[in-house]
């Protein structure tokens, strides 16, 4: 499995909630470098935290996840060299679009593959426009997988829980969380067509 570096300098977007289900779900390293994120919390024996006041990523095994929260730092380049691919999940709004424009201009002079996550979408016209701007920002086409509004996946991370054990659970509840692992089954996947 590879190494991701999951970044964007907007708040809100899903980052957390994205590294939290590849972590419980499929089994990957976490490595939080968010003083304000709650993943070492929550998952104590699978996430080292790394302090903000930290110059340097410390050694992270293989099959990690960084965890960056909304802020540029150094620390943001040594992810993205040790990462095989670069996450970047956004809201399809314009306030979230800008924030992201700012993200990619930073990290678009990387080798590194990125992949753009449209989280809690609605319309698909909004993330077409999104596609248009973020392609002009970065040169190249980039592929964009897309994450309906779910409050199952909400309450998964709410409840500090994988998608795929509430998917297992029995009664009418389950299908909405087997709706959901089907879209995080998919998003790792096509983390995987990467490689």
């Amino acid at each position: 499995m590879p190494n991701i570096t999951i970044t964007n300098f907007k708040g809100g977007v899903g980052k957390s909630l994205l590294a939290h289900q590849l972590i419980t779900c499929y089994d990957y390293h976490g490595v939080e470098i968010d003083p304000y994120g709650s993943l070492k919390e929550r998952l104590p024996d699978k996430v080292m935290r790394v302090d903000i006041d930290e110059k340097n990523l410390p050694d992270t095994p293989e099959n990690s996840v960084f965890d960056f929260g909304g802020f540029d730092d150094i620390k943001l380049d040594q992810a993205i060299q040790r990462s095989d691919l670069v996450i970047v999940p956004f809201i399809p709004t314009l306030e979230s679009v800008q924030g992201t424009v700012d993200t990619l201009g930073r990290i678009k002079d990387h080798d590194t593959p990125i992949l753009m996550v449209a989280n809690m979408v609605q319309k698909e016209e909004d993330v077409e426009d999104a596609k248009f701007v973020f392609e002009e920002i970065l040169g190249f086409e980039v592929e964009i997988y897309q994450i309906p509004m779910s409050v199952a996946l909400q309450t998964a991370i709410n409840e500090n829980r994988a998608i795929t054990e509430l998917a297992n659970q029995k009664g009418i509840r389950a299908y909405a969380y087997k709706k959901a692992q089907k879209i995080i089954d998919g998003l790792h996947n096509t983390i995987l067509g990467y490689f």
